[in-house]
């Protein structure tokens, strides 16, 4: 009876892995809660919103996140770095993804 109960357990445990590990499988390239992914971009300022801490740019690809060329905006991290460019500047930047938030942590005028 020990022995029945023993294998039970056992193959209760080695299903719940197998299950996980195809759950954990099939979210790859999603963004996980916490995670950080980082890159580096370039484009034009579009918007600054200083309250906000929020710069607009309309930027090319960013490969290192998978990004087509578009316009978003990124919170300033920290806020003092909108203070170093204005609208209609090229720029080259670098930020990073944390979960679903986008954030500009330095930003130069081309």
């Amino acid at each position: 009876m020990k022995k029945t109960l023993l294998a039970l357990a056992a193959l209760a445990g080695l299903t719940t892995t197998t299950a996980s590990a195809q759950s954990s499988a099939s979210m790859q390239g999603m963004p996980m809660k916490g995670a950080v992914k980082v890159g580096r971009g370039s484009g034009v300022v579009t918007a600054i919103d200083p309250k906000a801490a929020k710069v607009t740019i309309q930027h090319g690809p960013i490969a290192a996140l998978g990004w087509p060329a578009m316009t978003m905006a990124f919170t300033a991290i920290p806020p003092a770095l909108l203070k170093t460019v204005k609208v209609g500047q090229r720029v080259d930047f670098a930020m990073r993804m944390r979960g679903s938030v986008a954030e500009v942590t330095s930003i130069h005028a081309r």
